[in-house]
């Protein structure tokens, strides 16, 4: 894992854990597969965390919903309690960096990075449109060991946003993303791992 996590370089970080362990390999495969699945439907992630939490929505580069697995280079559409950004309508952004699946013989991995990314939808601006700037990442791990499925949530490199060249922009990303480094994030990145263990935990 430490090869997909990246290195904690500045700022603050944050580390979420759930393990569901079975009585055979055979029901943690079955479990793998499933996992998977509701990682990669990033559209149903608000439904899996079960608690009041952040949206995401894939999109395409013009805003338009897209109903599909997530991929490499996908855009995605943040509605995220609290105050939006004022010059996105609400929204924050991110772009996924990174997606890799291994299958070996000790092993089975699933990870997503996420990083914040200029609006795709307003081309004339070039500000990163989040509350992190994008150095940080959002790295989202399901990982099979024989019996056991680990699901892990990984922050790195939250660095207030506040250089953008709109005031109202850099007022609310400290406001918001103040609450996130003291916490407030926390909760929504747990329940959300969490959730990804329920779906499955009963296939034992």
């Amino acid at each position: 894992m430490k090869n997909i996590i990246p290195k904690q370089k500045e700022g603050n970080k944050l580390d979420c854990f759930e393990t569901v362990e079975f009585s055979t390999t055979e029901n943690a495969d079955q479990a793998f597969k499933i996992a998977k699945q509701n990682l990669l439907e990033i559209n149903s992630w608000h439904i899996i965390a079960a608690i009041p939490a952040a949206t995401f929505q894939l999109v395409d580069t013009t805003g338009q919903p897209l109903e599909r697995i997530i991929q490499l280079h996908d855009y995605i559409k943040i509605d995220i309690p609290g105050p939006g950004l004022p010059r996105t309508e609400g929204y924050d952004w991110v772009n996924v960096v990174h997606l890799e699946e291994k299958d070996m013989e000790e092993f089975k991995i699933l990870s997503i990075s996420l990083k914040p990314c200029p609006d795709p939808t307003k081309q004339e601006n070039k500000d990163t449109a989040h509350f992190f700037e994008g150095i940080a990442t959002s790295t989202l791990i399901i990982e099979q060991r024989n019996n056991s499925l680990l699901f892990q949530y990984a922050g790195r490199n939250e660095v207030l946003n506040t250089s953008n060249s709109i005031i109202l922009d850099n007022v609310r990303n400290f406001v918001v993303g103040l609450g996130a480094i003291m916490g407030v994030s926390f909760p929504q990145w747990k329940a959300l791992i969490k959730g990804f263990a329920n779906q499955v935990k009963d296939l034992d």
